[in-house]
């Protein structure tokens, strides 16, 4: 999952278009993250959101990303070894665990999302031939995910009734939204959209994600459950737009947007208001999700240029 520099999530692609990931077992390392900041000291502002971060880096990772969270504080996301492409992982009991059904994602890219509250994942894994597939996992049983007659799927969210919002796409390129119920595909489109991409699901069957007429500008959006959407768009992005990419059973919906300056920033938007954030200290922030105590997860970039996974706890 990577869009045209708006990131990833477990989750597919956009124009430049998007990865994630899965792999082994490994010990948990983390470290908070520095204090005294002026984004720290910007929280004190009206319209920024106050939080505790807590930085988390799969061990002996050059990358790590989060794309998920449920209400027991289980996250799931990917990681990247130096050399390697991504693989999905899950942090658990203070410990994180990477993932390989059946042996099937081997040496290709694949990611991870969820888990749902009775532990279901979801994500991504590429094949030999390069072509993606979606996935659910729970408890151990493995599913592929394909939406019939595409080349490519993705499997971005699963809500606690097995509902899932998902992508696929063609040679083409452009993303089109699927809403997996039942057995049932319904059409996920922002009217008026070229491509549209659905990247969270709640348990009302609240979607969130991101619509384009052009790929270099998005469009967050909410479609709630009789399948009524709203563009969501950050009063102050630049020309690169805004995504909107997790939300949970409170209607609090994070995402991030980019500046006039080409740098990601967070937001999260309760009841129509939207507050900002940022990770001290970081040079760019995406919030991916947000579970039902708030609790946000993602990845920020640092000077170097290296991705690290987050944790924002309300404060």
């Amino acid at each position: 999952m990577s869009y045209p520099r708006i990131p990833r999530r477990p989750i597919a692609r956009i124009a430049s278009l998007l990865l994630a990931t899965l792999a082994g077992t490994a010990g948990a390392a983390a470290a908070p993250l520095p204090a005294g900041t002026a984004a720290e000291t910007a929280a004190s502002s009206s319209g920024v959101a106050r939080y505790a971060y807590r930085t988390l880096d799969y061990p002996g990772a050059s990358s790590t990303k989060f794309w998920g969270i449920n209400d027991f504080g289980d996250l799931a996301g990917e990681y990247r070894l130096d050399g390697s492409p991504i693989h999905a992982m899950t942090y658990r009991n203070g410990r994180f665990e990477s993932l390989d059904p059946d042996g099937l994602f081997g040496d290709r890219g694949s990611a991870s999302g969820g888990p749902n509250d009775l532990g279901t994942l979801c994500g991504f894994y590429t094949d030999e031939s390069q072509r993606q597939h979606g996935f659910v996992q729970l408890w151990g049983l493995f599913e592929t995910v394909d939406f019939a007659g595409h080349l490519n799927s993705n499997c971005d969210d699963v809500n606690l009734f097995g509902a899932i919002a998902g992508v696929y796409w063609d040679a083409d390129g452009i993303q089109h939204g699927v809403l997996r119920r039942y057995g049932h595909d319904t059409p996920i489109e922002f009217p008026g959209s070229l491509g549209t991409y659905p990247l969270g699901i709640d348990n009302s069957g609240g979607i969130v994600g991101m619509w384009y007429t052009d790929p270099r500008t998005t469009h967050g959006f909410y479609r709630n459950a009789a399948g009524r959407y709203s563009a969501i768009d950050v009063p102050i992005a630049g020309p690169g737009g805004t995504v909107s990419i997790g939300i949970n059973d409170a209607d609090q919906i994070v995402g991030y947007y980019m500046d006039a300056a080409n740098h990601y920033h967070g937001f999260v938007q309760t009841r129509g208001k939207t507050a900002y954030l940022d990770v001290p200290g970081a040079v760019q922030t995406f919030p991916t999700h947000i579970n039902g105590f708030g609790v946000i997860v993602g990845y920020y970039v640092d000077s170097a240029n290296h991705s690290h996974g987050f944790v924002a706890t309300p404060r």
